[in-house]
């Protein structure tokens, strides 16, 4: 006869009933909050941007709030150029942020940490672009959005995996398309244990970042990227990439290459000081 589902499951010895019968569960109210959670209920912003902690001061466009990642920093400029009530905290370990990655997203209100993935969608839908061209990004017209879409490619291909070789950090993961296996197929599994043959070479991809700098110096003249009157998400994006090239050591030569086009250096700072005027609002 078939077992039926009361007389299947485990049946504990009375004598550990009886024993844990002496201890009775009982639950205390947590006396001590956190730090931060306390902090973020008692202030202004509706929710609270976790990013890789800011890089030492070494360069004169340091911002203390600045995080020295690209993908924490664009985060921090698209809040701040909106005008988004937003605070910034630093999260150091990045592989324990939702889904490995930083930015996350606390949301006050809803007790909500959103992954990096679900940030950009959360700030596009609560606080959407303003303005008769905010379906071309704020673009002066379709023209200047499509060759803003070129240098956006030009910032996170050439400028960025060259910014990756020199800071030393893993590029693996950041390269598009896993390596192939014997029989052709793709894995998504890290190379430590498929192996990667791809091969790397620094000094092309150091040339092709100084390349792509010299290009967007060309296109930063006004204010805004592209003749744009006013912020628009390219200047996020291309700011969050120009400053952590001011952290690398003095030595680098895609550092080097900044400090030689005084124009990236200023209008870094036209951007960083438009951003953080805001907070201050």
């Amino acid at each position: 006869m078939a077992a039926t589902a009361s007389s299947s499951r485990f049946a504990a010895p009375s004598w550990v009933h009886n024993l844990y019968s002496r201890f009775p569960l009982v639950v205390l109210e947590q006396e001590d909050e956190i730090p931060w959670r306390r902090e973020l209920r008692s202030s202004d912003a509706e929710c609270s941007l976790w990013v890789q902690p800011p890089a030492a001061p070494e360069h004169p466009y340091h911002r203390s709030w600045a995080s020295s990642d690209p993908d924490s920093l664009r985060a921090q400029l698209l809040f701040l150029l909106r005008k988004v009530p937003v605070s910034f905290r630093p999260w150091s370990n990045e592989q324990s942020a939702p889904s490995s990655r930083l930015p996350a997203l606390q949301l006050v209100l809803d007790d909500t940490l959103l992954s990096s993935d679900e940030v950009r969608g959360w700030l596009d839908q609560n606080y959407p672009l303003k303005g008769k061209n905010k379906e071309i990004q704020n673009m002066p017209s379709q023209e200047t959005y499509d060759r803003g879409v070129a240098l956006a490619q030009l910032v996170l291909g050439d400028l960025y995996t060259a910014y990756l070789s020199e800071s030393k950090k893993s590029m693996y993961k950041h390269l598009p398309n896993p390596p192939p296996l014997a029989a052709g197929l793709k894995t998504p599994l890290p190379a430590a244990l498929t192996g990667d043959s791809r091969t790397i070479n620094a000094e092309e991809m150091a040339e092709r970042g100084e390349d792509a700098l010299e290009i967007i110096a060309g296109q930063i003249d006004g204010s805004w990227a592209l003749g744009a009157s006013q912020a628009t998400p390219l200047d996020a994006l291309i700011a969050a990439h120009l400053y952590p090239l001011f952290t690398l050591s003095p030595s680098s030569t895609l550092r080097r290459k900044a400090e030689e086009l005084p124009q990236l250096g200023d209008y870094l700072d036209r951007v960083l000081t438009a951003a953080g005027a805001s907070m201050r609002e």
